[in-house]
C-alpha cells in the first residue's frame, strides 16, 4: 500500500482499453479494488448505485460514451469522487478540471493519490499554477546535515549577484534555518516575502501560507524571475508523494512543477546509500524537474568541474563536487550572511556561482 488510509473502491469509466488498462493495473498494484469498468455513462450510472453504500473513487476519461459534464456532477455526492482524464488526442471536451493523461503508471498514481489525499485531509493541496513564468529551483538532501541551506542560500545569493530577481523559500519545515542563518527575526510571520539585498528576497513557508501557496507562487511569479526552494531532507520523497501531511504538500509540487531539482550528498556511506535508493524511486515516479547531483567532497577528493556522470546513476544529468571550505561556512554562519560576503574569492563560493551560472543560463557579469 502507498497510502496509511483506506482507499475507495474504484470504478473506471474509460472507452480507450489501453488506458483503462493501465488505470487498472496500477492501482492494483498498489492494493486498490477496482469493482467495476463501464464502457458508457448508463453503465457507470448502475455501478455507482450498486457501491452506493460504499466510499467510491470513480475515474472516467472524456471520451466516455452518453457522459456530459452536468451527469457527472450529479455522480458525484460526499461519497464518491471523480476524476477525469482527457481523452486520447488530450481534449477535455467541455468538461471542467481535467487532467492529461499520465505517461506511466507511477505518474498516474502521484495524481490519484493527491487528489484522494485532499479529500481525506484538511492540510490543503497544493495545485500547479498554470502560468508561471519563473525558473523554479529546488533543493533537497537524501539525508539530514547535507548542506542543502548553505547551498540553498548561496546560489540563490549568486542567482541575484548575475542580475535575476531571486526569491529563497524556506521549505525546511523540520529544521528552518533561513531566518537565524541571514538574520531576518520574525520571517515566519511576514505574509510574504522581506528583501534581503538588492534583487534578493526570502520567505519562510508555513502551514498558513500553504493554505494560499497557489496564489503566493502564482504572485510571486510574476515578480521574480528566479525561485529557489530549500526542502530539507528528501530522503523519503517517493513516501512522501503519497503522504496527507501538510509538510509534504511543498515537496510534492516542487517534484511536479520545478524545472531543476538539486540534490545534495557528500561521501559518508549513508548518503550514499539514500543517493542510490532515491535515484531509483526517482525514476519510477518520472518525475519532471532536470535531475542535479551536488557532492560535498573531504579534502583531496574533489574536482571543480562539473560533468555528466556516468557512475550508474544515469537519472541525474549533471554532477558538481563542491569544495570542502568549512572555515568559509562557519564565518558566513557567523556573520549571518552568504558566502559572496565572507569569501568571495574562496573555492567554495566559485564554484557556487559556477553552478548558478549554469542553472541560471547566465554569465558571469
Amino acid at each position: 500500500m502507498m497510502d496509511s488510509f483506506e482507499p475507495p473502491l474504484v470504478i473506471t469509466a474509460i472507452s480507450d482499453p489501453d488506458f483503462e488498462g493501465l488505470v487498472s493495473s496500477a492501482l492494483f498494484t498498489q492494493g486498490w479494488s477496482v469493482v467495476a469498468r463501464a464502457l458508457d455513462f448508463s453503465e457507470l450510472q448502475r455501478a455507482v448505485a450498486i457501491n452506493s453504500g460504499s466510499k467510491l473513487l470513480v475515474i472516467f476519461s472524456t471520451d466516455l460514451p452518453g457522459a456530459t459534464a452536468i451527469d457527472l456532477n450529479e455522480i458525484s455526492k460526499v461519497n464518491t469522487l471523480v476524476f477525469g482524464f482527457s481523452d486520447e488526442i488530450g481534449s477535455d471536451r467541455g468538461f471542467a478540471n481535467i487532467s492529461p493523461r499520465p505517461r506511466s503508471p507511477e505518474e498516474l498514481l502521484l495524481v490519484i493519490l493527491e487528489n484522494v489525499r485532499a479529500t481525506n485531509s484538511r492540510a490543503p493541496l497544493i495545485h500547479a499554477p498554470l502560468n508561471i513564468s519563473a525558473q523554479v529551483i529546488a533543493i533537497g538532501g537524501v539525508r539530514h546535515s547535507t548542506g542543502t541551506t548553505t547551498f540553498a542560500i548561496n546560489v540563490a545569493q549568486e542567482l541575484a549577484l548575475l542580475g535575476s530577481q531571486t526569491l529563497l523559500i524556506d521549505a525546511n519545515f523540520q529544521a528552518p534555518a533561513l531566518a537565524t542563518l541571514l538574520d531576518l527575526r520574525h520571517l515566519a510571520e511576514d505574509s510574504k516575502w522581506r528583501e534581503v539585498s538588492p534583487r534578493f528576497s526570502a520567505l519562510e513557508l508555513t502551514q498558513e501560507k500553504l493554505e494560499s501557496f497557489d496564489d503566493l507562487i502564482k504572485e510571486a511569479g510574476e515578480f521574480f524571475e528566479k525561485i529557489v526552494i530549500d526542502l530539507g531532507s528528501v530522503t523519503h520523497l517517493a513516501s512522501e508523494i503519497s503522504d496527507r501531511r501538510w509538510s509534504a504538500k511543498i515537496k510534492i509540487w516542487a517534484s511536479r512543477n520545478a524545472n531543476d531539482f538539486c540534490l545534495a550528498s557528500n561521501s559518508e556511506l549513508l548518503s550514499q546509500k539514500a543517493l542510490e535508493d532515491f535515484s531509483q524511486s526517482a525514476g519510477k515516479l518520472s518525475l519532471k524537474p532536470k535531475l542535479h547531483l551536488l557532492k560535498v567532497q573531504p579534502p583531496l577528493k574533489q574536482s571543480l568541474t562539473s560533468k555528466k556522470l556516468d557512475l550508474g546513476l544515469p537519472k541525474f544529468q549533471t554532477s558538481w563536487s563542491l569544495p570542502w571550505d568549512p572555515r568559509s561556512c562557519q564565518s558566513a554562519i557567523t556573520e549571518r550572511t552568504s558566502l559572496f560576503q565572507v569569501a568571495e574569492r574562496g573555492a567554495l563560493r566559485k564554484e557556487i556561482c559556477t553552478i548558478a551560472q549554469v542553472l541560471g543560463g547566465k554569465s558571469a557579469k
